[in-house]
Formats: structure tokens, sequence, C-alpha cells
């Protein structure tokens, strides 16, 4: 167990700190799959696109966050002395000292349900996704029946479509 005596000021508040954005993270990536999945519905492509733009600067933020937090498992290992890759959260909770030991075990339930709350969108986003992609199938096949195929346009520019294709070509 680590001493009581360790100051506060150590590994400890940082992990606290860390473990926050972390969570803070985790809610933002969740609000912006939710609002990337009604500007799908919405069919808003303006919208899709900033939502993009907000994604990528949120993974930038997530790996900042990352980074610094295997700094802080380099730290702690150090202190416990074990190797890097056996820091778990669950494993340092148990190594601290009881006044520590309740917030953090709040804060890495706080990030267990708002990973589930991610996990649980992500789903969501991907079904109304597959959802669009079987429909715009679906039309194409009506309006173009006996069709050999169809140039559909994306944003790479055309794309030869044929009716017995599914939603992947294997043939690229």
């Amino acid at each position: 167990m680590i001493s009581p005596s360790a100051k506060p000021t150590d590994p400890t508040d940082e992990l606290a700190r860390l473990l926050e954005a972390e969570s803070a993270l985790l809610d933002l990536r969740r609000s912006q799959l939710a609002s990337l999945c009604g500007a799908i519905i919405d069919r808003d492509d303006e919208a899709v696109e900033r939502l993009l733009d907000q994604v990528e600067r949120a993974q930038e933020l997530q790996s900042a966050t990352d980074r610094e937090l295997d700094v802080l498992r380099r730290q702690w290992a150090e202190r416990l002395g074990c190797p890097p890759e056996e820091v778990k959260l669950s494993r340092l909770i148990a190594a601290l000292p009881e006044p520590l030991r309740g917030a953090l075990a709040e804060q890495r339930q706080q990030i267990i349900e708002r990973a589930e709350g991610l996990q649980r969108e992500h789903m969501r986003t991907v079904m109304v996704l597959t959802e669009c992609a079987r429909i715009n199938r679906l039309l194409l096949e009506s309006l173009f029946p006996e069709s050999q195929g169809v140039t559909t346009y994306s944003a790479a520019g055309s794309d030869p479509w044929r009716p017995e294709a599914g939603l992947v070509d294997a043939e690229r």
C-alpha cells in the first residue's frame, strides 16, 4: 500500500485531474455521436461536416489525454514497483490510503458508466448509417430495377453502382 504520508500534490492529484478530463471527453464524444446521428437522420450535410470536424478535434484532445495518462502510468509503475502495463486503475485504487481510495473509485465508476453510454450511442449511430445505406440501396434498385449499373456520386467523385452488389464491393 502507498503510505498515507504521500503528498496529495503528487501523481494522485494528477490522476484525479486526468480522470475528470477523461470523463468529460467521454461525455463530449457521446454528445457528438448523438448530434451526428440526428444530423444524419435530418439529412443536414452542413451539420454532419461540422460535427465530423468537432469529432476530429475531440480525438486530438483524447490523444493528448492518453499521452498524459501513459506518463502518469509509468510514474505509478515506478512507485508500485511493477511494469507500466500492469498498472490498472483498480490496482491503483487498492494501493491508495482510504481517503483517496473512495474518490478515485467513484471517478472510475463514472468513467465506466460514461464509456458504456458512448458504446450505446456508437452502436445507435452505426445502426442509423447501416439503415440509411440499406434504404438508399433499395431506392436505387426500385428506380433502376433492370439496370446494369448506375453512376452515383460521392465526395470522391463518380462511383458506378450495380444492383447485385452489396454494400461492400469486394472487387476493389
